[in-house]
């Protein structure tokens, strides 16, 4: 997908105005403060995040289509004060598509296209959490998913050598495994699996698995979250029960929280990181143009939870170190 250079080129118009009108492909949209600064450290203006998202939107489109969506607004830059927003504002364009998800009845967004995401960043959406689960089946999950979330000051190479051991132990389960930075210091490792299972039952079945694991790493990792502050350990989180309390997952490629970037890569690139932060808003769009998406085509390896398997899976070929450079990112 081709983005009009208009677009890009009038994003970064400095005209003094407090609004302007833009097009993206079909939609016509009213952007506002686009020379506030978002990120402060690193002098980051809302154009410039807008123009970051239409860029690497095919890319993350591929990911969050048919996935509801939960915001984190920033609307005073990093610096400031920030909320939650689940519901589709009232005032949204009527193209903005959305589903009624929990029993609060809340309408979580869902981007369906460029102008989707060029319409949450003008809001200053500088995080995005996606739902497990995917249109138009809600109630089951396609992935499950492990966060190694280490204390502050935790040696990133050690969350390195628990995601690679880690990785290790889940593909005795079956699961091949997909890795990416969180944005902050942490490593997710997301398992496909067929989406015939309720929240609760891929809950039980990762529990099953990340239970022994830290029985068998106590000094290195633990299920508590005070224990966590107390020993030092790294803290495994793993999909919970609760459709609308923990299963959404930072989006690869949105910007995030001061200026952090959650990025999908190989697992010879994650055993080479030194830095959950090597990779930001600045270097993301060259990385995806050069070396292809990390997790595309994750779907096919998507297999039966393993405590509802009655047939053992056979082993799947090794996932190649993707060279993509299709257009992922335009």
């Amino acid at each position: 997908m081709v983005v009009n250079c208009y677009v890009v080129n009038c994003l970064l118009l400095k005209n003094g105005k407090k609004s302007q009108w833009t097009q993206v492909g079909k939609r016509k949209l009213e952007l506002s403060n686009l020379e506030k600064v978002l990120f402060p450290q690193d002098g980051i203006t809302k154009a410039e995040v807008i123009e970051y998202y239409l860029k690497i939107a095919p890319t993350l489109l591929q990911h969050v289509k048919g996935r509801a969506l939960t915001l984190i607004r920033f609307p005073d830059g990093v610096g400031g004060e920030n909320f939650y927003q689940k519901n589709r504002p009232e005032w949204a364009p009527d193209w903005i598509e959305f589903v009624t998800l929990g029993k609060e009845k809340k309408d979580y967004i869902l981007a369906t296209e460029p102008a989707s995401l060029v319409w949450l960043a003008n809001l200053a959406s500088l995080e995005l959490h996606q739902l497990h689960s995917r249109k138009p089946d809600f109630e089951h999950p396609d992935y499950m998913v492990f966060d190694l979330d280490p204390p502050e000051g935790y040696d990133f190479t050690k969350v390195v050598s628990l995601a690679l051991d880690l990785k290790s132990y889940l593909e005795t389960f079956g699961y091949t495994c997909f890795a990416k930075t969180t944005g902050g210091k942490g490593i997710h490792i997301c398992c496909p699996i067929e989406p015939r299972w309720d929240f609760h039952a891929v809950f039980e079945a990762a529990q099953a698995i990340a239970q022994p694991y830290t029985e068998r790493n106590v000094r290195e990792t633990t299920l508590q979250i005070k224990k966590k502050r107390v020993k030092g350990g790294c803290l495994l989180i793993f999909s919970e029960s609760d459709r609308g309390r923990a299963l959404f997952l930072l989006i690869v490629y949105e910007v995030a929280m001061a200026h952090r970037f959650p990025c999908h890569l190989t697992w010879d690139e994650i055993g080479a990181l030194k830095s959950p932060l090597e990779y930001t808003i600045a270097n993301a769009v060259e990385k995806v143009l050069t070396d292809g998406d990390a997790w595309e085509g994750m779907d096919a390896y998507a297999v039966e939870i393993h405590t509802h398997r009655k047939t053992k899976v056979s082993k799947r070929k090794k996932l190649p170190v993707s060279k993509n450079t299709n257009t992922r990112a335009t």
